[in-house]
């Protein structure tokens, strides 16, 4: 099957292979395999759609690759240039596959069970339990636990439990766990109710490791269906809350929604018939991964268990859209604000169709809700108030500093590159702006700078007679940033771009980032055009010279060479050389503009040139406010 056929179908397929054979790998009573990485340890998980889903020791994934039946696997990637550094901290966790996994990356962690947990107590940091069914899952009636507990206060291990299903747990051993918390405000305050004493709020959290989008597949083939993923059926008393989605989907056609079934607890409820005939699969929850990043949309289950809303939130740093019924689950508010909730079955239905239909619909609300999800609700962020509240030194996540080289020799584009700048919604941005060959006032170019919202800006003069390649050495040398962007003086930049650009650091294992798919503005006619559309959120060996963030080292190491054009596919071709990844990320907030005189800009190509089977030509008119998300 090629990838242009790709579709619901095609994504219910996937689904059942998938399901089976994560079923099979998770048999093996020994499903990890530990992994070092700088002296930490931690747990490679790999999740395939279509594909096996099974652990393997790897110091440093990279992003899979096409599988030969046209699936795709999803590998908690290394994040290399990831903007999030993990916690200097060794922590022993108990808990279930899934948060296990979610939090590996994020520290160095060590897996603690009743029978090898003596030997793994030393040197640790921080205990951490996962609380679920009343209980530790694993640790018997109390006693293994209890003596756990004693032998931590002996060595002076601060233990934190985080409840993560709907049941606050009883029993003497609590008194020993110095910290408490939950992921819900049911279960906080019901369980600070019960013990008197202060319960965290620490609400579900997604990997962005884990999104599945280090991809080398074409983006707008990949996605289809709407999805269903049943997680905790077993915690449901009735069917109640999955009534209003067996109205809404009623006529759909099951290949269009499939249903995914998370495997768990027995239950003494059943699927309603007309979703039992959409299930696909029976798999453990790190096998839904894929299938997430596959969808074109996800139908929010939150309010069907406490696991819903995990599932949810990793659908979302997926960029998979997110609608639901007016059952309000576990969400947190910033993210659940994105997401559409009807209440008749009919207006249900027309939400799934919407999505199923108009890509950019799906594109659009996806980014969105990536972005809320990084800026508050990623496993980064919850080890660190776990870390945090248990007394240990937890340093906040902090906005590093983004150093943009723009080079130029027309002073009539100053206050544009000002504007774009100025604009920015990342907090540390330094502007290093290389005149080239242009005689102006400095003071003045400060105090232009400052009224637009520039906060730092660096002033490079260079020689006319020197190269572009020269230039922009030249700004890499005065740059302060942990990343450097190299950025056009006449192109559209929307408030976002940087900030999104660094985001995708999180989820690949690029050492360059940028964008291929991209929107170009042809002043002469006012048609936009959005190039190579099928090269959003994947790997690839070209982006958009105007488009370029660097992880600094990787720039200060390779540089850019003395020419006077091809400078950027020439550091992209040495870059690959030396196995540094290239992703391409979304397509939004930047505009490549080329004006009426085309011998104005450094590649003097017709506007034809722009009008081939590589680009689709959208509307005509000004593309800012269109790409400004």
């Amino acid at each position: 099957m090629t990838s242009a056929t790709r579709g619901p179908r095609d994504l219910a397929l996937r689904l059942r292979a998938a399901a089976s054979a994560a079923r099979n790998a998770f048999a093996d009573p020994v499903p990890r395999t530990p992994f070092t990485d700088s002296g930490s340890i931690g747990w490679h998980v790999t999740a395939e759609v279509g594909g096996a889903a099974k652990a393997a020791a790897a110091p440093a994934p990279s992003g899979p690759s096409a599988a030969e039946d046209g699936t795709h696997p999803v590998t908690m990637v290394a994040a290399v240039s990831s903007p999030v550094p993990p916690l200097a901290l060794r922590v022993g966790v108990s808990a279930g596959p899934r948060l296990r996994s979610l939090l590996a990356p994020e520290w160095s962690q060590v897996d603690l069970d009743r029978r090898t947990w003596t030997s793994a107590l030393d040197g640790l940091d921080l205990v951490l339990l996962e609380g679920t069914g009343g209980t530790v899952d694993g640790w018997g009636d109390g006693g293994p636990l209890t003596e756990l507990l004693a032998a931590t206060t002996a060595q002076s291990v601060p233990v934190a439990l985080w409840v993560t299903d709907d049941t606050a747990p009883a029993g003497d051993w609590l008194a020993q766990v110095a910290t408490l918390g939950a992921s819900t405000t049911a279960v906080r305050d019901a369980l600070a109710a019960a013990t008197g004493r202060e319960v965290q709020l620490w609400a579900p959290a997604a990997q962005p490791r884990a999104a599945g989008l280090a991809r080398e597949d074409a983006t707008t083939t990949r996605r289809g269906g709407a999805l269903l993923v049943v997680d905790g059926l077993s915690r449901l008393t009735d069917d109640a809350p999955l009534r209003p989605v067996v109205e809404g989907l009623g006529k759909l056609p099951a290949q269009q929604t499939p249903l995914l079934r998370i495997t768990g607890k027995s239950s003494a409820v059943t699927l309603p018939s007309a979703l039992g005939e959409r299930q696909v699969g029976y798999a453990p929850w790190a096998a839904s991964g894929g299938a997430l990043a596959d969808a074109d949309t996800l139908l929010d289950l939150s309010a069907t268990s406490p696991a819903g809303a995990w599932t949810t939130l990793a659908a979302a740093v997926a960029q998979t859209p997110v609608v639901g019924t007016p059952v309000l689950g576990d969400l947190p508010a910033d993210v659940d604000a994105l997401v559409p909730r009807v209440e008749e079955a009919t207006a249900l239905r027309s939400e799934v169709v919407a999505r199923l239909n108009q890509p950019e619909l799906v594109a659009r609300e996806g980014l969105l809700l990536q972005r809320a999800v990084l800026a508050g609700h990623t496993a980064a962020h919850r080890v660190r108030e776990v870390a945090g509240a248990a007394g240990l030194e937890a340093p906040a996540i902090n906005a590093p500093t983004i150093s943009a080289v723009v080079p130029t020799n027309r002073t009539h584009e100053l206050d544009n590159v000002l504007a774009n700048l100025g604009r920015q919604t990342h907090p540390a941005v330094e502007l290093v702006l290389v005149l080239h060959g242009l005689d102006v006032d400095d003071v003045d170019l400060q105090r232009r700078a400052t009224e637009a919202g520039v906060q730092h800006l660096s002033i490079v003069h260079a020689d006319a007679d020197l190269t572009l390649g020269a230039c922009m050495n030249l700004g890499v040398d005065a740059a302060s940033g942990r990343y450097v962007a190299k950025m056009d003086d006449d192109n559209i930049y929307g408030p976002h771009y940087l900030a999104d650009l660094l985001s995708a650091f999180a989820t690949t294992d690029a050492g360059i980032v940028g964008k291929w798919a991209h929107y170009v503005w042809l002043r002469s006619t006012g048609a936009v055009v959005l190039r190579y559309p099928d090269s959003e959120n994947r790997y690839e060996r070209r982006i958009q010279g105007g488009s370029m963030l660097f992880d600094g080292d990787v720039v200060r190491r390779i540089r850019f060479s003395d020419i006077p054009r091809a400078v950027d596919s020439d550091i992209l071709d040495r870059s690959l050389a030396e196995d540094v990844r290239i992703y391409s990320a979304d397509r939004y907030s930047y505009v490549s503009v080329r004006g009426s005189d085309r011998h104005s800009h450094t590649w003097t190509v017709s506007d034809s040139t722009f009008l081939t089977a590589t680009g689709r030509l959208l509307f005509y008119g000004d593309p800012t406010e269109h790409v400004s998300l």
